[in-house]
């Protein structure tokens, strides 16, 4: 299970290098619009749209490194005084609906994406295409549900 893990983590670290790209994206989009604006009195078309949509980039591929680093909220302080078998019991249940939570939301992102390429949905004034980053939205969920799973089998194995 640990081997699974470090494969896991390790696709999460590159996953969070393409959040760094939307952050960068985002910082360059801005930069130009704002020199463009000052200085040339030219903004960049479109960068409000350019910023959303390396918003979407630099959020959803680092939730997964997230839970990892566990630097998500977790408010479990009346949960450590239960008993061992109660505790275990809430950690499956809550993992369980964790995992089914994520599996909800990376189909419905799917169908989502599937959507807005068939309609052919393109930004106003960018004119970029809105599916590519649904379907990264959507895709970045997938290490988050083979995280939960991984917990789910951690905590019926015992570990």
């Amino acid at each position: 299970m640990e081997r699974y893990e470090r494969y896991l983590r390790r696709l999460c670290e590159y996953l969070e290098w393409v959040g760094v790209f939307g952050i960068l994206c985002m910082f360059f989009a801005n930069l130009i619009d704002v020199i463009g604006a000052k200085f040339f009195k030219w903004p960049l078309p479109g960068a409000l749209e350019v910023i959303s949509f390396s918003q979407i980039v630099a959020i959803t591929p680092a939730i997964a490194l997230g839970l990892f680093l566990g630097i998500h909220l977790s408010v479990d302080f009346i949960v450590e005084k239960f008993p061992g078998l109660l505790k275990k019991s809430l950690a499956i249940f809550v993992s369980l609906l964790c995992l089914i939570l994520v599996i909800i939301i990376f189909w419905e992102g799917i169908k989502y994406a599937n959507s807005l390429r068939v309609s052919g949905e393109i930004g106003s004034v960018s004119k970029i295409p809105f599916f590519p980053f649904a379907y990264v939205f959507a895709i970045s969920w997938i290490p988050v549900i083979l995280y939960y799973l991984i917990e789910l089998i951690k905590h019926f194995k015992g570990e």
